[in-house]
Order: C-alpha cells, then structure tokens, then sequence
C-alpha cells in the first residue's frame, strides 16, 4: 500500500490540552487509514528523493485534524421550512437527502458528525456503507430516531413512547438495530408543532429506567433539555450528555449554579448546539411563526447560560444543529466564531470542543481528535490561522478521510 505524506510549516495536532501552532517544517506519513509517523522533514529526505511517495505540500497553510460536528440532524433540510419535508419525504427522499448532507459536512473539512435525531432508521444504513468506505462521507456517530412521547418533540422522526416499559423497549429495540447512542426528548422543544421547551416530557423513573437499560448495553445516553427541572432531572438519572441545556423557566432564565457545579463534578458534557439560529434575526431564525417574540430572548440568554458553565468546567463540545431552520451543513465555523465572539471561550478551547475534547466526550479520542501516530489520517488544511479567527476554518484547502483526499 502506496504510503503518503503531507508537508506542513504550521500544525496544530490537538494532541492534549496544549492547542498550539507549531512552526517548523513537518511530515505527516499516512499509511492505509492512519497516520504512520509525524516528524521534522529532515527524517524524510531520503524517501524524498526516492519519488516513491504521494505527496501533498501543504507548507503556507494550517493543518489540523479533521472537525467533529457533535450535533447535526442529517435528515432535516436545513430548508426555511424543514418540516416540510420532514413531514413529507418518503424513505427514500430522506436518505439522498441525508447523503447530500453528510457529503457537504465533509467537503467543510467535518470528518465525524453526531446525530442527534433521524426521521426513520436509514441513517444506520448510510453510517454503514461509509464505514465500509464505498462512498467518502464523515463518520456519523448515530442515535437512530430520539426517543420522545406521543406528539412530543421531533415525534415526526417515528419513535414514540410514553409508560416506562415502552421506554425501556425503545432502548432495547434501538440497540437491537445498532445506534451508537441513545438520544431522548427530555424536555419539549422549540420545533415541533404543539411542543413547547417548557415541558418536561418524561418523569424521573422513565429517566432513569432508560439510563439504567442503555448503560447496561454500553450505551451513553444523550438529553434534550431546555427547561432547568428537565436538566435537573437528566443530572439526577446520570445522563452523559445534555444537548442546548438552556436553563428555561416560565418568565425566562432559571441558571443554577449548584446544578452547573453538580454537572462539572460529574462529567456530564453539554453540546450547546448554537448554530445559525444565533445569528440570524428572529423572524428568520424562529422556528414557528408564533415563537418569533421568544426567539429574540432566548438567543441571547444562551450565551450567559453556557459561558457560566465553561467557566464552572462543564466540558463543552461543539455543534451547529444543523439542518434545523436556514442552519447548513457547511457552516462549522460560524458556531464557532460564535462560541469565541459570544460565549467568550478562548479560541484555543473552541478548537478543542471540535477536536480532542469532543473526541474523548464521544469516547472515540483513541481513534479520532488529533494529529498523532496510530490515529486515523482525518485532516484538514485551511488558508489561514484559525487561532487568529474561527472563521478561517471555512477555508478548507484539503481534507483527507481515513487517509484518502476528498475532492472539494
């Protein structure tokens, strides 16, 4: 098998909490799927004159691990009107949708992304076939459809239950298909037709009857949640990650802090999820018409919510949401710009949330989240320092997946 290299004079490995750029002219062999050696280029002269090698100058630019989107819906549209479609694609549609999507997210230099909620099970089915590497597309670490009650948030993705024995079933059925995860509604949520962040659609004996099962089958076990009592609830039941986490209450914000301090201590992750939806005005980025006059609070008070808890320790893991109203599947670097400009995270942290730290959040850090020896070759190089700006990551001049150049 033909061995490859990529010259670089600016890497940023990610490998530990000391994202740096580091200067000086470096190799990066690539064998098969993974990275062989990283070393300074006067280990590689030799194999250099020999011309046997591919080789990929990448000196004047960035190169960095490829990114891991840690919320995206694969199935939505990502349209002005995604329930549109939701509601009315057949199987079919739905996955050529999902195939455009995963393919755009990779073209951005995303190599992993976690769903978080598919409309049907064909997700599994085109994780699968590019794990066996018959098409280039990112790593999708899936949930399968959320769980959710009937009529309750993202119920248009089919899985529906409401006593503590179908939800234990739900689990099991889940894990009987394969998904990576298990990912339930614990609160209502902004959306779905007839749902409303306020609700909290679980009891905590359902909360914790579904931890206990998926736990019991090596699977972590994610959260919707918007209200406070329904991350109070996840927290209690032992939940691993909390997706938005946004601290609501009837009359706005509800933060606490012995909560935040109680979530740092644990470990448990939160995936802020702010995408575009952050920096669109309300009446593009609302997702019903009625919730316009909502929207505008609630897009500033996450940013207070979640820059309190990066500063409590919570470990933080980027994502976009996308597919969600107007929010695209190439735009990474617009939420994290976001969580730089807004959230006021350092720059170096952001990077990690979408590299080593999102990696080990997923359990996956000894395959993915950075430049080192024996990990997969998922590399991404851009025009300009991304630790001048998160904005240059949207310059994506090379992307390799498992070892192979993607066409951009």
């Amino acid at each position: 098998m033909k061995e490859k290299l990529i010259i670089t004079d600016h890497l940023i490995s990610c490998a530990g909490e000391d994202v740096r750029v580091e200067q000086g002219e470096k190799g990066i062999l690539v064998s098969g799927e993974k990275i062989e050696r990283i070393e300074d280029m006067d280990f590689f002269s030799s194999v250099l004159l020999e011309g046997k090698m591919k080789i990929w100058d990448m000196r004047g630019h960035y190169v960095l691990p490829g990114l891991i989107d840690g919320h995206v819906h694969l199935s939505f549209s990502a349209s002005s009107q995604p329930l549109t479609e939701l509601y009315g694609d057949d199987e079919e549609t739905c996955l050529l949708r999902m195939v455009q999507a995963a393919q755009m997210e990779l073209r951005s230099g995303v190599t992993t992304v976690r769903d978080c909620g598919a409309r049907g099970m064909a997700i599994l089915k085109l994780r699968d076939f590019i794990g066996r590497k018959e098409m280039q597309g990112p790593d999708i670490v899936s949930a399968g459809m959320p769980l959710t009650i009937t009529g309750g948030h993202c119920n248009f993705c089919g899985l529906e239950c409401d006593t503590v024995s179908e939800a234990v079933k739900a689990v099991r059925w889940l894990c009987k298909q394969g998904v990576d995860y298990i990912k339930v509604m614990v609160s209502g949520g902004n959306m779905t037709p007839g749902s409303d962040s306020l609700i909290d659609q679980y009891p905590e004996e359902t909360l914790q009857a579904i931890v206990a099962e998926a736990h019991a089958r090596g699977k972590m076990v994610s959260g919707h949640v918007h209200s406070t009592r329904s991350i109070s609830r996840a927290v209690k039941a032992g939940f691993d990650v909390l997706d938005h986490c946004s601290f609501k209450a009837e009359g706005g914000e509800d933060y606490r802090q012995e909560l935040v301090d109680e979530m740092a201590e644990k470990r448990i992750a939160v995936n802020p999820a702010v995408g575009k939806a952050y920096i669109l005005s309300p009446e593009e980025a609302a997702p019903l018409p009625d919730k316009v006059a909502m929207w505008g609070e609630f897009q500033q008070s996450r940013f207070g919510t979640t820059r309190r808890m990066y500063q409590s320790g919570v470990p933080i893991m980027a994502g976009t949401d996308a597919g969600c109203k107007n929010t695209h599947f190439d735009e990474f670097f617009l939420t994290m710009d976001l969580m730089c400009e807004k959230i006021r995270m350092k720059k170096e942290d952001v990077l990690a949330s979408a590299t080593w730290q999102a990696a080990r959040i997923l359990g996956m850090d000894s395959r993915i989240g950075s430049l080192e020896p024996g990990k997969q070759a998922d590399i991404l190089a851009v025009k300009d320092n991304p630790l001048d700006s998160m904005r240059n990551l949207g310059q994506a001049v090379f992307v390799m997946k498992r070892g192979e150049r993607v066409c951009l």
